[in-house]
């Protein structure tokens, strides 16, 4: 039985574990605040998930903005538009914000100062006029992500749900540090109702929760003002760290639990994130792809936090000037204070999953010390591990008893980090786990290849060589079966000459007796 859609009790959307922590960097204001197209992007080809995008144009080729550039084949498809006008300058390997600080295939477009858009034909504002394939289409074209973080192809996410009963909407933004969602929930309140209506109809969902945490009042009212369907229940939850996290907003709101290994859209639920849906406003609605994104500077070194809407490609450090940066040395983090990722500089480009640029005053980093055993990383854990027994067996390398603690089910969300007294990084010893874990499994996968190709050999040679044997004995047998028969033949044929001239002499004897 589902939850109805009359607003529920704050106390039914709470979850075991998180943690609370204060927005040291605020930003006080909700306007977001335009950057101009940069004289310069760099555009990365290789999406979070799925294949590296293949160039549609070539080095010299000048192109328009929301003109596709680069697509990507196979399962989950999805394009890439120039966000600027000019001329591709560069296709190559640029350094990209990740952590392992790997290089990725970038395409490089220099402005023409023009910012001339490719024709657009915009969709009919009755979309429902369009079948659901057809607004999948629109999406999947437009080139639209998981804007939280996630980077899935929406387009393949909402394929995968079709007849989903419920569509959640995820407003929580529950990072402290990060307000791009809430300051796009204050200053679009009608094109997220109506992008959400959008995604009904895509999905075919009959009621639809916008779970938004309680410290969001502006935003929660923006959207109230707004919303005029009786199938859509705005929602605010508890503040609370990882509030967020897919499995447990569904938990906390419909009372289901997605058990490890298993998706939402198993259980006939969607979920998208509240800047995803500005951009399938913008898509469908609009006919716009997805060529920028808003995004919070924030951080100790800055004068001035705010959101900023940028084009994809621009520089961070041309974001992060309008903040005011200090003059001192700083330590730059994208994505939020938990689960964001640390860069040696600003001179990387904004991405569809970059949704804040946190720039600190750089510091001694804590020492880390022995582990006291204190167990207070458990009662945080939000997915009810025990990091204390995990990290153990993860230091040690020790990944078959990591497994039987359910590593794979961390959500490296740094609870247990955020609690620790000894410092201990450890998320970081679980993401390392993991990734050895992948690899260990990739080595199975290989020697279990190598052996079952070995054992094919085997088994191929050996049936070669019977049935070579058998091919000899049944040519040696048809062969003495022919020279018996050629024999018999040769016989019968000498007999017959025998008979012949016995016949003939019988003649001769009978015509001298006459």
């Amino acid at each position: 039985m589902y939850l109805a859609l009359e607003r529920l009790p704050m106390a039914r959307f709470a979850f075991k574990g998180g943690v609370h922590i204060p927005n040291p960097y605020p930003v006080r204001k909700s306007e977001i605040k335009q950057v101009p197209p940069p004289e310069q992007v760099v555009l990365l080809l290789q999406q979070r998930v799925g294949g590296e995008a293949k160039p549609c144009v070539k080095l010299g080729d000048r192109v328009l903005t929301g003109q596709i550039i680069a697509q990507t084949t196979g399962k989950f498809p999805t394009n890439v538009h120039a966000s600027i006008s000019g001329v591709i300058s560069a296709i190559e390997k640029r350094p990209i914000p990740h952590p392992s600080g790997i290089d990725a295939m970038c395409m490089v477009i220099d402005s023409d100062g023009k910012d001339e858009w490719i024709e657009i034909e915009k969709c009919d504002k009755e979309f429902l006029n369009c079948t659901p394939d057809k607004v999948i289409q629109r999406i999947r074209e437009a080139g639209i992500v998981g804007m939280g973080g996630a980077g899935f192809p929406t387009h393949a996410k909402i394929t995968n749900a079709q007849g989903a009963h419920t569509l959640i909407i995820n407003a929580t933004e529950c990072e402290p540090g990060i307000m791009c969602d809430d300051s796009l929930m204050q200053e679009y309140p009608r094109e997220i109702i109506r992008g959400i209506e959008v995604l009904m109809h895509a999905c075919g969902a009959k009621k639809v929760i916008v779970a938004i945490e309680d410290d969001k009042p502006e935003a929660l009212n923006s959207l109230l003002m707004y919303n005029f369907n009786n199938r859509i229940s705005i929602e605010q939850i508890p503040t609370k760290y990882t509030s967020g996290a897919e499995k447990l907003l569904i938990k906390a709101l419909l009372g289901i639990e997605i058990q490890s290994g298993a998706y939402a859209s198993d259980h006939g639920i969607l979920c998208q994130n509240v800047g995803t849906v500005k951009a399938i406003y913008d898509a469908v609605i609009d006919n716009k792809p997805l060529i920028s994104r808003v995004v919070t500077v924030t951080g100790s070194a800055v004068k001035s936090p705010r959101n900023y809407e940028a084009r994809l490609g621009t520089s961070f450090a041309q974001v992060v000037e309008s903040s005011e940066p200090n003059n001192q040395a700083h330590h730059i983090r994208m994505g939020g204070m938990m689960m964001g990722v640390d860069i040696p500089n600003a001179q990387y480009s904004i991405c569809k999953i970059t949704n804040c640029i946190f720039v600190n005053n750089k510091k001694p980093q804590p020492t880390v010390k022995e582990c006291i055993r204190c167990s207070a990383c458990a009662p945080v854990c939000p997915v009810n591990l025990l990091p204390q027994q995990l990290y153990w067996h993860s230091k040690s390398e020790n990944i078959e008893k990591a497994l039987e603690y359910n590593l794979t089910d961390c959500i490296e969300c740094g609870c247990c980090n955020y609690v620790c007294p000894s410092n201990i990084p450890l998320s970081e010893y679980f993401s390392f786990a993991k990734a050895l874990e992948r690899k260990l499994t990739r080595e199975e996968q290989r020697i279990d290849r190598s052996r079952e190709r070995f054992e094919f050999r085997e088994y191929r040679l050996e049936r070669n060589k019977k049935e070579r044997t058998e091919m000899m004995a049944a040519k040696k047998k048809a062969l003495k079966e022919k020279m018996a028969k050629d024999k018999e033949k040769d016989q019968e044929q000498k007999d017959k000459i025998a008979q012949a001239m016995a016949r003939v002499e019988q003649a001769k004897e009978d015509k001298n007796n006459a």
